[in-house]
């Protein structure tokens, strides 16, 4: 096969009607197979939007959340730790701002940052962030002056602090780039209220220590308003401002120091500054900005790897294939009873569950029956039950995940179980603890029972003064006591 020159090309998009309507001044992060947006300035409002891209299916979507949303704005930050999504401060239109707020990709909900120690930065916006180790790190930024402190919020810890460093401390600014390789982090750029900047600072997090970097080669012009993301042992500046906005492409050696303009067949991107980007799969991405008369919402990437050309595999359909056959009395060998109504099954089951294989092909009378009657069992858990055996995927809702765990464990389904359990896990809280408990006692649920335990006794006076609590003892007393016992 032949290999593709690096060049810039929009990123394929299955729904491009769906992106994010035109802004600047946005926040993006790159978590797993997606590239998120939230907020920023279409040219008449701040917006407090939360847009996913995925990269795997190629389409964009609204993400769908639960509690309060950040307040619409723009000049923000945000970062990704873990399976969470953070925003923290900016500016809403009418005042700066310094609140945190997480999104949790699990639960898709928003939820304020607890903090248990230590004062945020001041309200401040176009600040930098970056992500290393169990820690944000948020730099400079306007909160009414032109900031260079350097703050530490550890995500373990909850904390807030202000990094004790020593050094060449790099001077006021906003708009600068911020970002991560290896043991460092790397500042380039900004605006310190009279002039763009094009200086480069970096710091060591194992010794706290600023310096100041010399390099070698033609480098970008003094710029602010631009992005930077590291790849290899490289960082790569495209766009921003330098009093227009610029379309130019660097790449900065981190070993040698040395800048260079990237070469690359075609066009770049059109000029832009306060655009937003992130390294994805061995590319740059880039979504929107403004080129100095327009908001954009185009969405561009810059693979730093030359391609080999291939064919567009298409994606498996086996498992929706597979799930048509659920209940379908199209070649069906088998015919189960539940409720008084059919469900039509077919043999194969029996390479997929123990307990049919026993009773459909050992000396169980069921094995001779065209009819297989199915008690104690509802007959759309049953469904699901089958739909999880032909697919091994299922979508498990809350509120019936115990009832289809104790199915599961009727017919030994050991995986099912844990998805059900996982799924009431992520439900626990104070109001359902003590009937989460008394379900997995009685279903004899080891693992969810202890950890119902552990949350229970983590929060033991808010949990008993619950309806659920009081239910449980009126049921189970023998389960209070052995509560008070393990206290």
């Amino acid at each position: 096969m032949q290999s593709a020159a690096r060049s810039w090309a929009p990123v394929p998009c299955n729904n491009p009607s769906a992106a994010p309507r035109h802004r600047s001044l946005h926040a993006c992060a790159a978590c797993n197979d997606s590239f998120y947006v939230f907020g920023g300035y279409d040219g008449s409002n701040r917006t407090n939007d939360f847009y996913e891209f995925n990269f795997k299916r190629k389409l964009w979507s609204v993400v769908l959340a639960i509690g309060s949303a950040p307040s619409p704005r723009d000049r923000h930050v945000a970062v990704v730790y873990k399976n969470s999504f953070f925003v923290f401060a900016g500016f809403d239109g009418s005042s700066r701002i310094n609140d945190f707020v997480e999104y949790n990709f699990a639960t898709q909900r928003w939820s304020n940052v607890v903090v248990s120690a230590g004062l945020p930065p001041t309200a401040r916006h176009s600040h930098a962030a970056v992500v290393y180790d169990e820690s944000m790190y948020c730099f400079g930024g306007y909160d009414g002056n032109y900031r260079n402190d350097f703050h530490e919020f550890n995500f373990e810890l909850n904390a807030w602090s202000p990094v004790l460093s020593t050094g060449l401390i790099p001077r006021p600014r906003y708009r600068s780039s911020l970002v991560v390789h290896n043991n460092q982090c790397v500042l380039f750029g900004g605006h310190d209220g009279s002039h763009h900047l094009d200086d480069i600072h970096v710091f060591d997090f194992d010794t706290r220590v600023w310096s100041w970097l010399t390099t070698e080669g033609p480098a970008p012009a003094a710029r602010d308003s631009h992005v930077a993301g590291v790849y290899s042992n490289a960082m790569y500046v495209f766009g921003g401002s330098t009093g227009t906005a610029v379309s130019d492409f660097y790449e900065l050696d981190l070993e040698s120091n040395t800048w260079r303009p990237m070469q690359f067949n075609g066009q770049p991107p059109a000029q832009r500054f306060c655009h937003v980007g992130a390294v994805y799969d061995s590319s740059l991405i880039v979504f929107g900005g403004y080129d100095g008369s327009r908001r954009l919402n185009d969405f561009q990437q810059f693979r730093f790897k030359e391609e080999q050309f291939q064919l567009d595999i298409p994606e498996s359909t086996l498992i929706n294939d597979l799930r048509l056959l659920v209940n379908n009395d199209i070649m069906s060998d088998v015919t189960f009873i539940v409720e008084g109504i059919p469900v039509y099954g077919h043999k194969i089951l029996c390479i997929r569950c123990s307990y049919f294989n026993a009773m459909l092909t050992g000396e169980m009378l069921e094995s001779r029956a065209r009819e297989i009657p199915i008690t104690e069992v509802r007959r759309p858990i049953f469904i699901m039950l089958m739909e999880y055996l032909y697919t091994d995927h299922l979508d498990v809702a809350v509120d019936v995940a115990m009832e289809l765990f104790a199915t599961a464990d009727r017919y030994g389904v050991e995986r099912l179980k844990r998805i059900c359990e996982s799924k009431i896990l992520e439900s626990l809280c104070t109001k359902n603890a003590a009937s989460i408990f008394h379900a997995a006692d009685l279903h004899n649920a080891t693992l969810l029972r202890e950890q119902s335990i552990t949350f229970i006794l983590n929060n033991f006076d808010a949990v008993t003064k619950t309806d659920a609590f009081e239910e449980m003892g009126r049921t189970n007393i023998e389960l209070v006591f052995e509560l008070l016992k393990r206290r």
